[in-house]
């Protein structure tokens, strides 16, 4: 009996230490990406003039100190990161509280090679963007999913099932609308135009990706009819807890690279980068964004304090 008890106990101690991993997200400077800095998503002016076309027109209002660049990713595996002319992403993050609660995005990825090939939208060793969020900064955890994250993943091409977006973790299948109106409005465009459903494009070309999705806060398994929106006003200013997101971007380079073929020709590996920093990629958590309000932002000025994103960037490049 005694040795029953003593298994208890450790039993609990282990699952204690287990779940104090969560809610417990790392410090800022191992966070966010290579650099540590915070990244801003702007409250959106106008959620009627947005249109998600893969088009960046209706951005106009975006103050471009506020862009986050490649130059604060950084690589999964804490390899270098690609030069400017093998790949650069440019993203304008967004978001709007009241009715509309949404978070918004555009991203821009300029690569010297596109690798499409195959009809599967996880194209792990090819051209692929994962994103996701974790409102309530609880942290990744999978196998099964907790409910507390939700991800998407994202590919050009001619996929099969024809859609170019999908919500990722789907162990209810009423989760699968997630990734479709009017919970997400998305679009996912190539130029040139010929290499949308090319396997291989060696010319080099442009992906945009560009979305609005409404934020819950967890995952029912009545799906997400049944799940609470996650308030963004609740969250959002200088001084608020802000919105916990991760990007991943899978950067095939086809059969020319280091990774090279499989034994049916396949190309193997990609690089794999992201806007986690080191110990968020450790501990499963997300990089997070301040969500600041209209007036504490505005075109060509901040009206954040010295140290804002746009003068630390300046002085970094």
């Amino acid at each position: 009996m005694r040795r029953l008890i003593i298994a208890g106990v450790l039993g609990l101690a282990l699952i204690g230490t287990a779940s104090a991993q969560w809610f417990d997200p790392p410090a800022l400077a191992d966070r966010n990406g290579s650099q540590g800095f915070w990244f801003y998503m702007l409250e959106v002016p106008n959620p009627g003039a947005m249109t998600m076309d893969g088009n960046s027109d209706d951005w106009a209002w975006f103050d471009p100190e506020y862009t986050l660049t490649m130059d604060e990713w950084r690589d999964e595996g804490d390899r270098p990161l690609p030069d400017r002319d093998d790949l650069f992403i440019t993203t304008f993050l967004g978001w709007k509280g009241g009715d509309d609660n949404k978070w918004y995005c555009f991203m821009e990825a300029t690569d010297d090679v596109l690798v499409h090939d195959g009809t599967n939208i996880e194209r792990w060793n090819g051209d692929m963007l994962q994103a996701g969020i974790d409102p309530q900064d609880h942290g990744r955890e999978r196998s099964p999913a907790s409910g507390y994250t939700m991800e998407w993943v994202m590919a050009p091409g001619d996929l099969s099932p024809p859609t170019n977006v999908r919500f990722r973790y789907s162990e209810q299948e009423a989760w699968f609308e997630y990734g479709e109106e009017p919970w997400m409005d998305f679009a996912v465009r190539v130029d040139p135009p010929e290499a949308w459903a090319a396997d291989l494009w060696t010319e080099g070309g442009t992906t945009y990706y560009e979305w609005a999705v409404t934020v819950l806060a967890f995952q029912e398994d009545a799906g997400p009819s049944a799940s609470e929106v996650w308030q963004l006003d609740a969250v959002a200013g200088e001084d608020g807890t802000g919105l916990p997101f991760a990007f991943w971007y899978e950067d095939g380079e086809g059969p020319d690279s280091g990774f090279g073929n499989d034994d049916d020709g396949n190309h193997l590996g990609s690089n794999d980068h992201t806007t986690r920093g080191p110990e968020a990629s450790s501990r499963q958590y997300y990089s997070v964004a301040k969500l600041l309000r209209m007036g504490e932002y505005t075109s060509g000025a901040t009206a954040v304090e010295s140290s804002t994103w746009g003068q630390i960037k300046n002085s970094f490049q």
